[in-house]
């Protein structure tokens, strides 16, 4: 569990009654028992003949995270999605993953955690939240749907890696296909660079070259390696090719050589430029945002085409 996932969720006062009331624990410790470890737990239904968890077993359950008086994470909102993770070695006597390894199948329970340890060791956070103190007790609520053995986890997750690994080896192929499909249909008989960049010189400046330390005013259209434009400094192009953003302020980008904020393909096609210049870079994805693309916006494995025209090198 990692802290975004706890922290992301927060309720409503009213959510907080309502699932307290579904759950239908107490925040005291009546009835409640303790294991060797020092970990106080309370079962509300307990299945000894269901499979039961084992370390670096894959288990299926609905969780939820409150003190006395707050909610501050549920596996789903209305607790019909479980949520799914891996039990690890416990971090610290009597945590989660203790708690989950008296659990079987069909088990429900409530578990007593001290709330340091619980975000520090188990979260992974530094500094608790507020609500969090020195002597914070955390009740984990849970109600265990599943529990998959440790070596049919680990056959899937191989699988699940061979599958990835296929998917990224045909993604990489295509990348090739589609740039020598570019160089093509453009003409380009340019050879890439040793890092595999092509630059294309469409006109040489005659100002200035760009160094390192210089500050670079650029013009500049972006496009997949099918010609779309999904972004560019330029109004007109914008409007041209329906892509204006009332928000965005058309206007040269600016940026320092060498700072590395831009993408690798780009620093090293604006150092074979002068002022004055422009130039079609045909960046590979490894020199440019690679397997992981930008979410939503550049795919995976995404080669692109940037038309760029040095307006001012100082």
């Amino acid at each position: 569990m990692k802290a975004h996932r706890i922290c992301s969720i927060l309720l409503s006062r009213l959510m907080i009654l309502s699932l307290m009331m579904a759950w239908g624990c107490r925040s005291d410790q009546n009835g409640f028992s303790n294991t060797p470890e020092g970990l106080t737990y309370k079962f509300h239904e307990q299945h000894k003949e269901g499979i039961g968890v084992l370390q670096g077993d894959m288990v299926t359950a609905n969780v939820v995270f409150r003190t006395d008086d707050t909610v501050f994470f549920v596996s789903s909102r209305d607790l019909t999605v479980p949520y799914q993770f891996e039990i690890l070695e416990p971090r610290f006597p009597g945590d989660i993953y203790d708690a989950f390894l008296l659990m079987a199948v069909g088990d429900s329970a409530t578990f007593i955690l001290d709330g340091d340890s619980l975000f520090m060791l188990d979260f992974e956070i530094q500094e608790p939240p507020e609500f969090i103190g020195n002597q914070t007790k955390v009740y984990m609520d849970v109600k265990l749907v599943d529990v998959m053995p440790r070596e049919a986890f680990n056959r899937e997750k191989v699988a699940y890696e061979e599958r990835v690994d296929q998917m990224k080896t045909n993604l990489m192929e295509r990348e090739k296909a589609d740039i020598q499909s570019y160089l093509e249909q453009h003409n380009i008989g340019t050879k890439p660079t040793k890092s595999g960049l092509y630059f294309i010189e469409l006109q040489h400046g005659s100002g200035p070259a760009v160094k390192p330390g210089n500050t670079v005013r650029v013009d500049y259209s972006a496009m997949f390696i099918n010609g779309e434009i999904f972004e560019t400094t330029k109004r007109d192009i914008a409007m041209k090719y329906d892509i204006f953003d009332s928000l965005m302020r058309y206007q040269p980008f600016e940026y320092v050589q060498g700072d590395t904020l831009t993408i690798r393909g780009w620093e090293e096609g604006l150092s074979y430029m002068n002022q004055g210049g422009r130039a079609l870079l045909l960046v590979p994805s490894a020199l440019a945002y690679g397997p992981k693309g930008v979410e939503g916006y550049i795919p995976s494995y995404a080669p692109l085409v940037y038309d760029v025209e040095v307006l001012e090198v100082k």
